[in-house]
């Protein structure tokens, strides 16, 4: 059963739409149009995570299912994309990300998103959501929220996964190098749940068993990690450490006088081409390049680093 739908993402997607419009830099701009089509993707339906575990457990007395869930708590905030919650108390907290072009996994465990033309080192979203878990665990702990039996708090176990879009490519590392088994397609996350539970041996089996909650009971714990939800807007300035300074515009006068102080002001001064979005002077191979694939870059003149955020 579905106990909280996912939250509204306009005033997100208008926030990140104004930050395209300041002064960026190259990894500044794919980490904020990564972030936008992310959203759009998710406002979208059917390409969202949201959708398959809502089409996968919605009807089932056995799970619920929570979205969207952000916990303030020691001063720390944590914000859940998803929850599904069994009557064996496992908890599933769940990252959702869409890496349109894909998404490498190193030996090492490094995330690298592919924007069409390079790498981007990314947070890992593993450890990100092990955060999620930790304030998560402790604000249970805290408030004494776990469901008893005869007196006794029942455990709880939680689980770290990693949801990414359908149509995603994840290059993994070897298993003996990196576990990239948290990562997990989302269409194909219901179907991982069920061999999961195959897979399990008769002593966890019953070990579980013994711990079994009512539907009643597991929808009465769903609803206290609910109340724990602060609804608040998202730092996008803090999160890509954005400066809230446009460039100054280049007028008439300025040019005249010789008052523009920037590369690309210089560059216009020169009579030199610069690029739309950052205002550095561009060579005559670049300005070709762009005029060649007018369609792809929407009639503008941008840079190598800028270009970058334009799919091929």
């Amino acid at each position: 059963m579905i106990l909280k739908a996912r939250d509204g993402r306009d005033e997100d997607i208008q926030e990140l739409n104004r930050l395209l419009t300041l002064d960026l830099s190259g990894k500044q701009r794919f980490l904020v149009e990564r972030e936008l089509k992310c959203l759009k993707s998710g406002n979208s339906g059917e390409s969202s995570s949201a959708y398959y575990l809502d089409f996968g457990f919605k009807n089932s007395k056995n799970w619920v299912v929570i979205h969207d869930l952000r916990i303030e708590h020691r001063g720390l905030v944590a914000q859940i994309d998803h929850l599904l919650i069994n009557r064996f108390l496992e908890v599933y907290v769940l990252e959702s990300k869409n890496y349109f072009y894909g998404v490498k996994i190193t030996d090492g465990g490094e995330f690298l998103a592919y924007n069409g033309k390079t790498y981007q080192g990314v947070e890992s979203p593993i450890e990100q959501n092990k955060r999620h878990i930790n304030l998560l665990q402790q604000s249970i702990l805290d408030r004494n929220l776990s469901p008893t039996r005869l007196g006794v708090p029942i455990p709880i176990s939680f689980k770290n996964h990693v949801l990414v879009a359908p149509n995603a490519r994840v290059d993994r590392p070897p298993s003996a190098k990196f576990d990239s088994s948290p990562v997990i397609k989302a269409d194909a996350f219901a179907t991982f749940i069920e061999k999961d539970a195959d897979s399990r041996s008769v002593v966890s089996v019953f070990a579980s068993a013994a711990k079994v909650i009512g539907t009643d009971t597991l929808e009465e714990f769903g609803q206290k990690l609910i109340r724990l939800h602060r609804p608040g807007k998202f730092d996008y300035i803090a999160k890509f450490g954005v400066s809230e300074t446009k460039p100054a515009p280049i007028t008439k006068e300025s040019v005249e006088a010789g008052t523009t102080s920037t590369e690309g002001k210089s560059a216009q001064v020169r009579g030199e081409k610069t690029c739309i979005k950052c205002g550095i002077a561009v060579d005559k191979k670049v300005v070709f390049f762009c005029n060649i694939n007018k369609s792809r870059f929407k009639e503008q003149i941008l840079c190598r680093d800028c270009q970058q955020g334009y799919p091929a």
